[in-house]
Parts: structure tokens; C-alpha cells; sequence
């Protein structure tokens, strides 16, 4: 499974993206990446597929992180 962290534009986006998925959990955003709202989602899936509104996403490597979208 792969850890992915999507970042978003605002409060309210990150707060729908946790409805729609259950299993993400939110989180402040790590220091290497930047957001407009400061609130990021962290999930662990075998594959991303959004349906809501974000602004980025990583995938983590370490201490890495990779943009995808």
C-alpha cells in the first residue's frame, strides 16, 4: 500500500474530502510541501482515484514526497 497526502485549497474542500473518504484521516500539512489551508489528508490505498476537490497529491517516499496530480 502507498501513503499518499493531498493537500487543498481550503478548510472546507479538506472537510468534504473526509467525508467522502472514511479511511483518509486529516492532518497538517508536512513542512516540505505547501497548502493554501495548512489541512491535508493523509490515505493509504493500493491506488488513487479522487472524486472531490483538491489541490495536490503526493505520494511519500521517506521523507520524500512525489507529486502525482
Amino acid at each position: 500500500m502507498n501513503k499518499y497526502i493531498i493537500t487543498f485549497f481550503s478548510h472546507y474542500e479538506a472537510l468534504q474530502a473526509r467525508r467522502v473518504n472514511k479511511e483518509g484521516r486529516l492532518i497538517s500539512v508536512p513542512r516540505a510541501l505547501s497548502s493554501s489551508c495548512g489541512t491535508a489528508m493523509e490515505i493509504f490505498l493500493d491506488e488513487i482515484n479522487p472524486t472531490f476537490n483538491y489541490e495536490a497529491i503526493y505520494i511519500e517516499d521517506g521523507n520524500n514526497y512525489k507529486k502525482v496530480y
